[in-house]
Parts: structure tokens; sequence; C-alpha cells
């Protein structure tokens, strides 16, 4: 069986073979411009400026500032190239831009339907609607900016201001995947969710991997929530790889591929420092894993995307220009409906 791989090398060797072109809006004096953003064969076209950046800064021609803010957006669009969004394959996208701020579970409905022949006289059987439990869902505000110094506009320090923008760009694609893989690795499992490490001591760990993973997929199969795409740590590579491929031989003992898995997500968490203090994102823990039933009941709310705003800075701390980015986000995600955790130690 054919097992797509989602990782962080695995998708930027895919964004490499592709061709895309979108329009990315920014926000300059209160009025959204767009900017083209073009990947040619897997290499992002970016915007060299003409002119030193202290200059444009101190020139006040809008069409230089206009400029300035187009690379800036361009530089944060290659910093999400960097960091690929992992979650995609376990939601459902729902966009919209009259989003309220608290959603109720109406749009988590689905509905259920089903043919039979029908006898004269017999009452037809009519379909009907079903949701899923989980929480109420909110949209919440997320923010990050920088700040342009006096002394990069005197030093027109172009180097330091792309290394802003790109970790901009880096830093909310990282907030995207934990905000979406956050709530499946930190939930408190009931044991109906849960299966344990299978196999002896005395059996290779691929094997027991492999053991696990069918008891895991009965699990969830008897529960009437089968799953079929696995989170794990890339740690656990190998032997996750090895068991699900199956085609062994051992003892006698024919181990096929392991039916029913069809995507492996590797999530690693994220971290960096910023100023002095430490930031991390917890990833899947070695010798964890997820098996998920995904879309039904994970839903990723879109009222915003990322948009970049420049407003006039602060004389009073050398502050030349501030950079502001702000999206409205949420999600829905019923854990105990769709998720098995599993133990593979």
């Amino acid at each position: 069986m054919s097992v797509k791989i989602y990782s962080v090398e695995t998708l930027k060797s895919a964004r490499r073979n592709q061709s895309i072109e979108t329009k990315v809006p920014f926000i300059l004096n209160g009025q959204e411009i767009e900017v083209d953003k073009k990947i040619v064969n897997g290499e992002m076209e970016t915007f060299e400026l003409t002119r030193p950046i202290g200059e444009m800064l101190r020139s006040g021609s809008l069409a230089q500032y206009k400029d300035l803010v187009r690379k800036v957006v361009l530089d944060v669009e290659l910093g999400r190239e960097q960091v690929p969004l992992l979650y995609k394959p376990i939601y459902e996208l729902l966009s919209d831009p009259n989003m309220p701020k608290v959603i109720d579970a109406k749009w988590a409905l689905y509905g259920t339907v089903i043919f039979s022949e029908h006898m004269e006289g017999q009452e037809i059987k009519f379909g009907s609607l079903q949701a899923e439990h989980g929480p109420v869902a909110r949209i919440m505000t997320y923010t990050a900016g920088f700040e342009y110094t006096k002394e990069m506009k005197d030093f027109n320090d172009s180097f330091s201001v792309e290394l802003l923008n790109k970790a901009m760009g880096e830093a909310y694609n990282a907030l995207l995947n934990h905000m979406y893989l956050s709530p499946i690795i930190k939930a408190n499992y009931k044991v109906d969710n849960k299966t344990s490490y299978q196999g002896t001591a005395e059996e290779d760990v691929w094997v027991r991997y492999y053991k696990t993973f069918n008891k895991a997929l009965s699990d969830s199969r008897t529960k009437k929530r089968p799953g079929t795409i696995l989170l794990a740590s890339s740690m656990d590579k190998d032997n996750i790889e090895m068991a699900l491929k199956g085609g062994y031989q051992i003892n006698g003992t024919t181990y096929p591929a392991v039916s029913g898995i069809d995507s492996i997500i590797y999530y690693d968490g994220w971290e960096i420092t910023v100023g002095k203090k430490d930031y991390s994102y917890q990833g899947v823990e070695q010798g964890k894993a997820y098996l998920i039933r995904p879309r039904r009941g994970f839903k990723e709310l879109l009222k915003k995307d990322l948009e970049i705003e420049a407003a006039s800075g602060d004389l009073s701390r050398l502050v030349e220009e501030q950079i502001v980015g702000y999206a409205y986000r949420g999600l829905y995600a019923a854990i105990d409906e769709n998720v098995q955790e599993i133990t593979l130690k």
C-alpha cells in the first residue's frame, strides 16, 4: 500500500516542482494593496529594492514606501515557505470573512442518507443530520510585529531588515502547525481512545510496531471512528515505515502491509529565541503516535489570514517604522470522536 508522507522535507521537496501565482494583500495608510507572489519551479521570485533602505525611509515618497512594504510582504512569504503547513490533511478549511467571534456547532453537522429497496406500500427511509461532539469554536486574534530603528535607516541595514521579514513568515506558519496539531498532542485521552504497545520483548521493534498499528486500527474501527492518518515523531520514522510497508517473512510468519493508514505526518515542534526568552511548540513525543479520522471532526476556521500593515514609528524610541502582522483564526477539534492515542514503547 502506498502511504503519503508529510514532513518538512517532503513538502519542501514537492514545492520545488510547482509553479504557483497568487496575490497577497497588505495595508498601507489604511488602503489595501496587493502584491504578486510567484513561485516558478519551486523558486520564489523576490523583490529587490532599487534604492538603499535608509533613503527610502527618508524620502517620504509614497511610491518608494510602497515598494519597501511590498518587499516586506514578499520576504514574509519567503519565510512562510521555509515552514510547511503539516496539519492540512487533517482539517477541513472553512473560510468566511464574516465569521463571528464565537461559533456554535451548526457547521459541524453532516448528513446521513441511505438508499434501500422500496417495497410497495412501505414508508421511505428519510435521511437525518448528525453532529460531532466537541467544544464551541472561537475566532482568536494572533499578532506579531517588528520595528525598523533609526540605526537601520542611517546605516542602510537591509540585511537585518530581510532577516526580520522572513522571521515573521516562519513564526506564523510555525504558529499554525502548533495551533492545529497541539489539541491532538496535548489531549487527555480516555481508556477507549488508547492503544497500548503490543508484542513481546523477543520480537524486533518494527514487528511490535506492526502489531500495535493493527491493534489501533482495529480499536478505532470497533469504536466506529476508523483512522487513516498517523501523526508521529520523526524519531520513530524508520520503525514506523518498516512496519507499515510489510511484505516480510520471519520464522514462517508473513507480515503483509498494514491496511488502513494512507498518510503519515511527522511533527517535531518548533523553537526559537526572541530577545532573551526561549519559545517552543511541543511536537509529538518519541514513542507516541495518534491515529486520526480526518476532516469531519476537524475544522480550520479562517476569518482573515496573515495580513501585513505598516505604520509610522515612535521617535522617542528611535523607531522609524513599525510592521505588524495579524490574523483571525480558530479551530474545531472533536478529539474523542476521531483520535486513537498509540503508545509505541
